[in-house]
């Protein structure tokens, strides 16, 4: 069927054109990613960062970065940033509501897409752009992040993800063949929500007793656990936590409670003192903690390799070499955002090429010239209360120039946040700029928990 055009607009988000058409009369197909005839699988290279898996998703011609998330039904859209122009086709408003204490967000729902993530393809896509600029997981990254996307593309296909080579193989599960393997827990995952959020069951151990949970497999969490509080099922906030921002969602921020649970069990594998996050019960209103106890995270899953099989609703564990690392957390009390760009004076070798009369002589001359360079510029969104940092004096908003003698654009935003989580005893020592103003500041990183 020939559909015609009847009317189109568009709107400017972040520098990109993002052109909605609309048409008057709409085919759909389901949406299902495949790839190329006679293949039977692909290998995707994915950027591990906070926990997280980002992989390059082209939409109608256009290569984004996504967030590859198992807690997320649909294919969203936050943050657009490139000078390119995206057509987003068939396009209607709608709301939505996730984790966070805002009300929800206007989003365009659009149909009839096409999305390539590596050489496998949807056709008819549907995606959701989310119109609330505030929303958007770019500064907390420290890179650009444009979006997630979960069970549109892990319904199709078997994945084997390997966190500590950091590629994904993306197989026909009609040709897949499962290998023998001696060290690994194969499981049940069951699905909610119109079958396109996955849970898994697990224990945990609290003084002398283990806890059944039933936890949503949430890759698009960079934290460990998250627990939802039900004193029934005796699951409470241990004591000696302390009070933190626990991350973002699409409503806003999230706050809770931080701890340590004793061990942590799936399957035979047992991890202990597991950082552990309790949000606030207003944060996750109309979720049943009867039925659902809480989150998996990024940090808890990067410690094993998995296959993830949501056509026959099933999750493979094997632990790999970040299995035995130790549970880290943010002594500091600082959360720290990338804010843009700023133009640095920098200093190049280069080469000098000289002419002689028959001969070309090239000669290496150290040249000062007056390059101006973008580096990064970051900001701390967000002090805990009675923290070092807190303490010291440090507050929300301060830029962030140098860290212990070295310029604060000199760090990528992971390896800045790493200074905060390791040693504790680690003297901070931070100029920042306030109201116009430099000021110094020290302090020293000590846990809670």
């Amino acid at each position: 069927m020939k559909v015609l055009l009847s009317n189109f607009y568009c709107i400017s988000k972040n520098r990109l054109l993002i052109v909605f058409l609309l048409f008057s009369c709409v085919v759909v197909a389901q949406q299902s990613f495949q790839l190329p005839k006679g293949k039977k699988s692909d290998k995707i290279r994915f950027q591990l960062a906070n926990n997280l898996i980002v992989i390059p998703v082209t939409i109608n011609g256009i290569e984004l970065s996504f967030i590859l998330d198992t807690g997320v039904g649909s294919t969203i859209i936050f943050s657009v940033d490139n000078k390119e122009s995206l057509e987003l086709k068939n396009a209607s408003k709608i709301r939505l509501k996730g984790l966070g204490n805002n009300e929800p967000v206007e989003a365009i729902r659009s149909i009839n897409n096409e999305v390539r993530i590596g050489r496998s393809t949807s056709f008819n896509h549907k995606v959701y752009l989310i119109l609330d600029e505030s929303v958007n997981f770019s500064p907390r990254m420290g890179f650009p992040i444009h979006g997630i996307i979960g069970y549109d593309f892990f319904k199709d296909f078997i994945l084997e993800i390997n966190y500590a080579q950091k590629v994904i193989r993306v197989n026909d599960p009609d040709q897949y063949v499962y290998k023998k393997c001696k060290n690994c827990y194969q499981t049940k995952i069951g699905f909610r929500n119109q079958r396109k959020r996955p849970f898994l069951k697990a224990k945990y151990k609290s003084g002398e007793k283990l806890i059944d949970i039933n936890l949503l497999l949430d890759s698009g969490s960079g934290s460990s656990l998250w627990l939802f509080e039900n004193k029934n099922k005796g699951i409470v906030v241990t004591k000696g936590s302390f009070r933190d921002f626990l991350g973002k969602g699409f409503n806003g921020d999230i706050y809770g409670q931080k701890t340590k649970i004793e061990e942590l069990h799936i399957g035979d594998f047992k991890l202990k003192e597991v950082t552990t996050s309790f949000p606030d019960s207003v944060y996750i209103q109309g979720i049943s903690s009867e039925k659902r106890q809480g989150s998996l995270g990024g940090n808890v899953l990067r410690r094993f390799n998995l296959i993830v099989d949501y056509p026959n609703e099933r999750i493979s564990f094997k632990k790999n070499g970040f299995f035995s690392k130790p549970f880290h957390y943010n002594m500091s009390g600082l959360t720290i955002q990338h804010t843009g760009f700023t133009a640095v004076t920098d200093y190049s070798e280069k080469d000098r090429v000289y002419l002689g009369i028959n001969k070309k002589i090239s000669k290496k001359t150290l040249e000062l010239s007056n390059l101006f360079v973008l580096r990064p510029n970051y900001e701390i969104s967000d002090v805990r209360p009675n923290s070092p940092a807190d303490l010291a004096g440090l507050k929300k908003g301060d830029v962030i120039l140098e860290i212990n003698g070295k310029k604060g654009y000199e760090y990528k935003l992971s390896d800045l946040n790493e200074l905060f989580y390791y040693e504790e005893g680690k003297k901070i020592k931070m100029k920042i700029r306030r109201l116009g103003i430099e000021i110094r500041y020290q302090f020293i990183l000590k846990k809670v928990i």
